[in-house]
């Protein structure tokens, strides 16, 4: 007697094996994802919460920290431009330019600095305000780090306090992305 089980489960068998091969050609798509939002921090890129824009190779990045209190006025505003060089699946090699606008307002005691002058408990306050604008240029690399989650890291030369000193600058990003 023939056994006929196996007859029958070959067609079944090849028609598995067919479905199974023309999943496995189904092409990834590159991950096109224009919009990311997340936090940032840097000395020309500005710091707080983080939205960047990448339509293309080119890309522009905004951080911004506002902070208000009866005492203290602190904002950091960053617009940062981004050029790609190289890009793979996992990481890309770009270039940027980095413009940091920070303002600091805050309410001082003024203390007696005369010796000769009675002590004073309550010395009067003073508001005192330091604004300053940082600009740089470097190199930056982006890493994903998950299918939606970016990760970058840049490096270069700054001008730091309204053009006053230049030295080397680190600024960094992690992104979501959408």
């Amino acid at each position: 007697m023939k056994n006929n089980s196996f007859k029958c489960s070959l067609p079944v068998l090849m028609m598995f094996l067919i479905i199974q091969t023309t999943w496995a050609q189904e092409t990834v798509k590159e991950n096109t994802f224009k919009h990311g939002i997340g936090a940032g921090i840097g000395y020309t890129t500005g710091y707080g919460l983080s939205y960047k824009y990448s339509p293309n190779v080119f890309a522009a990045q905004v951080n911004f920290a506002p902070y208000h209190s009866n005492e203290l006025d602190r904002y950091s505003i960053g617009v940062t431009f981004m050029y790609t060089l190289v890009k793979n699946n996992l990481s890309s090699l770009f270039i940027y330019q980095g413009n940091h606008f920070y303002y600091n307002s805050e309410m001082v005691f003024v203390y007696e600095t005369d010796p000769n002058k009675p002590y004073n408990p309550n010395p009067p306050k003073q508001r005192v305000t330091n604004q300053y604008f940082n600009n740089g240029i470097g190199f930056g690399i982006d890493i994903t780090i998950a299918k939606r989650i970016s990760f970058n890291i840049m490096g270069g030369y700054a001008f730091y306090s309204n053009f006053q000193q230049i030295n080397l600058t680190g600024e960094t990003a992690l992104h979501y992305k959408f």
